[in-house]
Order: structure tokens, then sequence, then C-alpha cells
């Protein structure tokens, strides 16, 4: 059964052994602890209306792999200087954490901002384990996605094979994604 763990600001503060890791990261207010809720099938991550609650990196033990939720980037309602701060976190776990096998980037399927353009490219240069989930899909027909998942990844600069459509309210793609991480752990 999957638990938080702990939520934690800096690395010193992290988790210091060698399970594995994988996280999601989007801008503020995307789905990303809706999403983790779904693959716990348990309200373990705490979501909100308001965009940018969540400011620390948290932990959550799934097993034989922890799953991360990292602060979100984009239009938090917070000061800039907190939003440097923010970044700083999400670049650090991003290009220190030794424990991390794959980020998934969760991106509303009908809101991909220039942010997540930014996001997609230093993913790209840095970590070549990346996904990207294009969250809300049930709020669109199949086809939305099939119509334009060669659009998105063009503006991504990604293949399509990257692109998964998700649900974390009707659970779409949920059992590819937990496939996803299989193959990485």
């Amino acid at each position: 059964m999957a638990m938080f763990i702990k939520s934690a600001e800096s690395p010193r503060d992290w988790i210091s052994d060698t399970k594995k890791e994988i996280c999601f990261i989007g801008r503020s207010n995307v789905g990303k602890s809706s999403l983790i809720n779904t693959l716990a099938n348990n309200n373990i991550a705490k979501t909100s209306n308001m965009p940018g609650r969540t400011q620390l990196v948290n932990f959550f033990d799934f097993g034989k792999y922890r799953v991360v939720d990292l602060p979100g980037y984009g239009f938090a309602n917070v000061s800039k200087s907190k939003q440097l701060d923010l970044l700083n976190i999400i670049n650090t776990y991003l290009t220190q954490r030794e424990n991390l096998i794959c980020v998934f980037l969760v991106c509303d399927i009908n809101v991909i901002t220039e942010k997540d353009v930014e996001m997609v490219d230093f993913l790209s240069n840095n970590f070549p384990n990346f996904y990207i989930l294009l969250n809300k899909s049930d709020k669109y027909s199949k086809s939305h996605f099939d119509n334009n998942k060669i659009k998105i990844a063009s503006y991504l600069n990604v293949d399509v094979d990257k692109l998964i459509p998700i649900s974390a309210k009707k659970k779409t793609n949920i059992t590819k994604l937990f496939n996803c991480i299989d193959n990485f752990c």
C-alpha cells in the first residue's frame, strides 16, 4: 500500500538510501497530486484548487520504488524570490538526485505553455528517461489526442511515443503508466 513518507526542502533533508525514485513535475495546478492519488488508489497527496500549494519535495513509498512530487512551476501565487527558490529545488532534485530513474512531466492536454516547452527542453538536455503525461484527457474525446498528437509533439520537440494521454479522474491509461514505471524499476 502506498503511503506518504515526508516533505523536504533541501537535499540534506531528503531520504538517504538507494531506493529507486520516479518523479512528477508540472505547472502549478496541473493535477500532479491527483495523479499520485490515483496511482496510490488513496488520498495520500494533498490537492488544492489554489496554484502553488506544493512547495517542497514530497516523498511517497510505493513498495519497490518511491514517487516524488516536485513543486509546480508557472503561475503559482508566490513572490518572485519564492518562485526562484522553487525552481532551485526542482533543478537541484532533477540534476543531483542519484535515486531518480524516470521523470513524468504532467501537462494539461489542452493548455501547453512556453514554460512546459522550457521544461521539456531542460529534461531533453539533462535527463533522457522522461515522459509527458497529457492530463485531463477525460475532458476531450480520444480523437482529440489522435488528431493533435503530432502537433503537440512538434510543439514540445519530442517524439510522439513520449506522449501519454491520461486522466487522473477517469483513470485513463493508468495501467500504461504503471507499465512504464515497472519498465524502469
